[in-house]
C-alpha cells in the first residue's frame, strides 16, 4: 500500500477493456497511479451503463480511486454523467478538409525533422511534453507510445534547431481517409519561433500524400495561441466540443 493505493500489475502497461461492443484502453494517468486513464477506442460511443458499472468496479478493485476519460463527444459524455462522472476539461474541435485552401504548401520553416524511433528519443519527447503542458496533463514516454497507438497508422517527428537542439515533437495519425493531429508539444523556451508551424506543415504534408479527406485536431478552448495557429493553416472550429470526464470514488469514513 502506498498512500492508500494498492498497486496493480496493470498500472504499468496499457490494457484493453472490451464488452463485445465497445472497447477502451486503460493505464494509470502519467505520474498519478491512483487515477485510471480510460480512453475509448471510438470517442463518440460510450459503453452501456451496465458495462461502465462493471469497468468502474474492476478498476476500483485494482486500487484506483479516480477514473479519467480521454476526450469524448458530448453525447458520449452524457452517458458518463449518468454514472456520476463530471467534466474537468472542455476542448475545441477543429477540422481541415483537403479541399480547404491552406498554407501547408508554403515553404517550411528552417527546423529539421527527425523520426523518433529509439527509447532515448522518446525520453527526449517526454521531457519536452513535461515542459510544454500544465502539471497533471503531461505525457511520459509510455503515454506518448500509447498515443501513437490511437490510430492504425502514425508518424512521430522531432523538430530540431540548426544547432541540433530538440525543441518540439508531434504525433500525426491516420485511420483510413481521416487524419489526426494527436499530440503537439513545443519547448516553452522556443515558443513563437515557428516550431509548431514546422511540425504541422510536416505532418499535414504526410497526411496529404496519404490521400486523407479530413484532418481533425482538438485543443483547450482557452488556448488562443493554438487556435490562432490552426486557423492560419486553414482549420475551422466545429460547433461540437469534446469533454474530458472524471469519476472519484466516494471517500470512506
Amino acid at each position: 500500500m502506498i498512500g492508500g493505493f494498492r498497486r496493480s500489475k496493470s498500472t504499468a502497461q496499457p490494457r484493453l477493456l472490451d464488452d463485445g461492443h465497445i472497447s477502451a484502453r486503460v493505464r494509470h494517468w502519467p505520474g498519478r497511479p491512483d487515477i485510471a486513464h480510460l480512453v475509448l477506442v471510438d470517442h463518440t460511443i460510450a459503453p452501456s451503463t451496465s458495462s461502465l458499472h462493471e469497468w468502474m468496479n474492476t478498476l476500483r478493485a485494482e486500487g484506483y480511486t479516480s477514473i479519467r476519460t480521454g476526450a469524448v463527444s458530448g453525447e458520449a459524455a452524457e452517458q458518463f454523467e449518468t454514472m456520476d462522472f463530471y467534466e474537468i476539461q472542455q476542448l475545441a474541435l477543429l477540422r481541415l478538409g483537403t479541399s480547404t485552401p491552406s498554407k501547408v504548401d508554403s515553404p517550411a520553416p528552417h527546423h529539421e525533422m527527425r523520426a523518433l524511433r529509439s527509447v532515448r528519443s522518446m525520453d527526449i519527447a517526454a521531457r519536452i511534453d513535461q515542459e510544454a503542458f500544465d502539471f497533471g496533463w503531461q505525457l511520459d514516454a509510455l503515454g506518448i507510445r500509447e498515443a501513437c497507438r490511437a490510430t492504425p497508422a502514425h508518424r512521430i517527428r522531432l523538430a530540431l534547431t540548426s544547432t541540433d537542439e530538440p525543441v518540439g515533437y508531434m504525433i500525426t495519425g491516420r485511420n483510413g481517409s481521416a487524419g489526426f493531429i494527436q499530440r503537439l508539444a513545443v519547448a516553452p523556451t522556443h515558443a513563437g519561433q515557428g516550431v509548431a508551424t514546422s511540425l504541422l506543415q510536416d505532418g499535414l504534408q504526410w497526411l496529404g500524400k496519404a490521400g486523407v479527406s479530413d484532418i481533425l485536431v482538438n485543443t483547450h478552448l482557452d488556448n488562443q495561441r493554438a487556435l490562432d495557429l490552426y486557423h492560419r493553416l486553414g482549420f475551422a472550429t466545429l460547433p461540437e466540443t469534446l469533454r474530458v470526464m472524471q469519476w472519484d470514488a466516494p471517500v470512506e469514513p
